[in-house]
């Protein structure tokens, strides 16, 4: 036989009594949490008092469950949300409703005075179990959801933080290494600003997996999405890992990488950024590789002032710009192979699976339509700056 509220006439005087004793019951089971050893220190971080009041709630949900009367899942809903934002292992958590499941049976299993009621009190361990079930992955959901909360809200206040450094807000050393300690990059080596091009509107990863890997090279590293790029500063625990660094752009970059100087204080995060924003256009676009700013001066030249070094190439190419464009591309091509051969004709030839003399015929060409020849100082410096303006350039004429 049942009562009127669905719990044998036999468990639910048991039941009845243990939710009379809620405060004492309260203070037992959070005296077990608190001592055992798998929620010790995960309790201590939430305190006494605070995890007393969530185990009341609990128990007396329970409790009031078992009865057969309707409850909600509003307990274990903001005990998962309270562990989640205290910083408690969501597993620490679940260890605690299976001992406050294993708790209210044995007391339950204490009150039983004759055989009838424990035999009848078997048919109300499913009941516990399954209730337990079901608040542990309430309190899941709701821990899962608080986490998730928690780390949009934390990305976006980190994000805020690293864009201030990295645009010249914050303008004392005092901020800079303030900001640096909470990004978690304040460590004594030096500092470097990356950037990566990605292209207005794109979605693509510049550096994929980089982050962890730079993490696995002791290299501490924060990120943030600007138009056209992404952005990071990075935290290196020595000189020498500056060389690690670019090992690992050079490894997974699928666009312009460009990398400022080495900094020692945060502070000067804002100029190493615009030092990076120009080390990405030293590389000739549509390419990808990496770029340390200051590396290639006459580059660095041409790509500060891009439209100086426009005029510059018209100046010097100019008559060149009037061939078909399939012959430009030949000459020029020859003109960096061989300057990037050295000087070397025979190389040139050997890069450019031509003979030597196919190179010499070129090289006149462009002497002939530049009035610039190689073998001259100040002519071939016209024509290597010239050069690497077309290169840096969106097209390779101005035809």
């Amino acid at each position: 036989m049942t009562t009127e509220s669905g719990t044998d006439e036999h468990v639910a005087p048991l039941v009845e009594q243990l939710l009379h004793e809620v405060d004492a019951l309260t203070d037992e089971l959070t005296a077990e949490i608190m001592g055992d050893e798998n929620s010790r220190r995960e309790s201590a971080l939430l305190g006494h008092d605070r995890l007393r009041e969530s185990v009341r709630d609990n128990l007396l949900t329970l409790l009031t469950t078992l009865q057969g009367c309707p409850t909600t899942l509003d307990a274990p809903r903001a005990a998962g949300r309270l562990k989640a934002e205290r910083g408690i292992p969501l597993a620490a958590l679940l260890h605690e409703y299976r001992m406050a499941g294993r708790f209210v049976w044995d007391r339950l299993l204490a009150l039983v005075t004759d055989e009838q009621s424990a035999t009848r009190l078997l048919t109300l361990a499913s009941d516990i179990w399954g209730a337990i079930d079901d608040y542990s992955r309430a309190a899941a959901e709701a821990y899962r959801t608080t986490v998730e909360v928690q780390t949009r809200r934390d990305a976006t206040a980190r994000t805020v933080i690293l864009a201030s450094l990295l645009d010249g807000r914050v303008s004392t050393g005092a901020a800079a290494w303030e900001i640096a300690r909470v990004l978690k990059l304040d460590c004594h080596g030096p500092f470097l600003v990356v950037c990566a091009e990605t292209g207005e509107g794109k979605r693509m990863e510049p550096l994929p997996g980089v982050e962890n890997r730079l993490r696995v090279a002791g290299i501490g590293s924060e990120w943030i999405s600007q138009i056209g790029t992404v952005v990071g500063l990075l935290a290196l625990p020595t000189e020498q890992a500056i060389e690690a660094a670019a090992g690992e752009f050079a490894d997974v970059a699928l666009s312009r990488v460009g990398i400022s100087r080495p900094f020692t204080s945060p502070v000067n995060a804002a100029t190493a950024w615009r030092e990076a924003q120009l080390a990405v256009q030293c590389l000739p676009p549509g390419t990808k590789g990496t770029h340390f700013y200051g590396s290639s001066p006459v580059t660095l030249l041409a790509a500060a002032s891009p439209d100086t070094a426009a005029e510059v190439a018209r100046t010097v190419f100019g008559e060149l710009f009037a061939l078909p464009e399939a012959e430009q591309v030949t000459l020029l091509d020859t003109l960096h192979t061989w300057f990037t051969s050295c000087g070397s004709t025979k190389r040139a030839a050997e890069r450019l699976h031509c003979h030597r003399n196919t190179v010499l015929y070129r090289l006149n060409r462009i002497a002939e339509l530049t009035g610039r020849h190689t073998t001259g100082a100040e002519s071939s410096a016209e024509l290597y700056i010239a050069l690497q303006a077309v290169r840096l350039s969106s097209r390779i004429t101005t035809g």
